[in-house]
């Protein structure tokens, strides 16, 4: 019998869509999930997927999915968004927003799953992280520390459940080709307001040019890293694109002053 796949986060263009084809492509059972089933776009009619409509910050929502789906064998957390602008000039609301879906919303399909991948003693669960989980950058203050919290609580399961045969992975990509971008929230400078940062938001936007000159990564590639670790799932982390793999070696073999200072001169910050 084939496994079931329940990914969330699966609009047309994106890294969930991309490994919501590739799975079914292997004979996975895939559940595709989207806030609207309009955004769904050749999903719809795949062969091995069924599109599922899920909102991950309603827990009622969650709940009518699991329903629906029965025995999960791997879920694959990929929901999320970014609010993008300097912390001084974000609000509190705007942090609760950011970890609702990228932190909660994770959160309520891991426990919603959980019981039924221990009673049957196997199961995965992938975590779609950031490179920004790993490196705090200038302007997505909130976004990484959202992508910590899904580090840590990531972290945190993998000890407590591959006792009962579960597998934890996290992916970390870096810049993907996707509409991601175009859903940011963008506040204060990152908005184009006027503001006392406005020089670095124009500098950080260079920068990320300087990071990925060939472009930035595919979906699909991303997506492959998915299925590797669904299918093999040989180490906890998965550095999914070239920049997050030059950004997360360097900072590994560097001090924290060593590290921001070999950024700013590839990235050519002088804020």
């Amino acid at each position: 019998m084939a496994k079931s796949v329940l990914i969330t986060g699966c609009s047309t263009g994106g890294i969930g869509h991309a490994a919501a084809t590739q799975l079914a492509a292997k004979g996975y059972n895939v559940f595709a999930t989207v806030r609207s089933a309009a955004k769904a776009g050749d999903l719809a009619s795949a062969e091995n997927v069924t599109v599922l409509e899920l909102d991950v910050r309603e827990q009622a929502s969650v709940d009518a999915a699991l329903a629906q789906v029965g025995d999960v064998d791997v879920l694959v957390n990929n929901a999320g968004f970014e609010v993008w602008g300097p912390l001084e000039e974000t609000t509190v609301d705007d942090l609760k927003d950011q970890f609702e879906t990228n932190v909660y919303g994770p959160f309520r399909l891991i426990l919603g799953v959980l019981p039924g991948m221990r009673n049957r003693g196997a199961g995965v669960i992938v975590n779609v992280s950031s490179v920004a989980g790993r490196v705090a950058a200038p302007i997505n203050g909130l976004y990484s520390a959202s992508k910590w919290a899904l580090e840590a609580l990531s972290e945190t399961l993998k000890y407590e459940i591959s006792h009962f045969g579960i597998r934890v992975h996290l992916i970390e990509p870096g810049g993907v080709e996707t509409p991601f971008g175009d859903n940011r929230r963008l506040v204060g400078a990152g908005a184009g307001e006027e503001s006392p940062y406005s020089e670095l938001i124009s500098q950080w936007e260079q920068a990320g040019q300087r990071l990925t000159p060939d472009g930035a990564a595919q979906p699909d590639a991303v997506a492959g890293v998915i299925v590797d670790a669904v299918e093999n799932g040989n180490k906890f982390r998965y550095p999914a694109t070239p920049d997050a793999e030059f950004v997360l070696t360097a900072r590994k073999a560097m001090t924290d002053e060593q590290f921001e200072e070999a950024m700013r001169q590839q990235l050519g910050i002088t804020w």
